[in-house]
């Protein structure tokens, strides 16, 4: 349900960049900025925040530098450590799509009724991200779960170091 839920959401990306006349950026490109936002990043930040697989971040960090939307730097106190940062570019299409999401008729500011039912299915999907994270983190799902009651994760992890 949530990868079908994904992908409708990046199709209905690309029908808002078609009729904002972008064609050199793709949908998943765009999330790639959204998640970066405002201000500076590392790119193992955005890798950790983002999700994204290596090699296809590469990719799309590289492209979206080519294409203007990014600024890539290094760091300043570590010259091997990469910055970015949105462009002039990559602002002015964030702030597009945050317009258009805003003057949205579908969205779900008109429906008053579906912002509880909303915020109940973030807290939901934010609690089992957490979950996994933990269960990959510290070893398996029996860990995960102990570690989500926090009496006894401390004892837990202490016996296991």
């Amino acid at each position: 349900m949530i990868e079908r839920v994904s992908r409708r959401f990046l199709d209905y990306l690309r029908l808002e960049l078609t009729r904002l006349g972008v064609d050199d950026i793709s949908p998943s490109q765009v999330m790639v900025l959204l998640t970066i936002g405002t201000g500076e990043i590392a790119v193992r930040d955005l890798l950790d925040r983002g999700y994204y697989l290596g090699s296809n971040a590469s990719y799309n960090l590289k492209q979206l530098v080519e294409c203007g939307y990014l600024d890539r730097g290094a760091s300043p106190r570590d010259r091997r450590l990469a910055r970015i940062s949105l462009s002039p570019k990559g602002q002015l299409l964030c702030e597009r799509l945050r317009l258009l999401d805003e003057s949205n008729q579908f969205g779900l500011s008109q429906d008053l009724d579906l912002e509880p039912d909303m915020q109940t299915t973030y807290d939901t999907l934010r609690r089992l991200e957490l979950w996994w994270g933990d269960a990959l983190r510290y070893g398996g799902v029996l860990f995960a779960s102990c570690a989500s009651y926090s009496f006894i994760a401390q004892d837990l992890a202490n016996s296991l170091i």
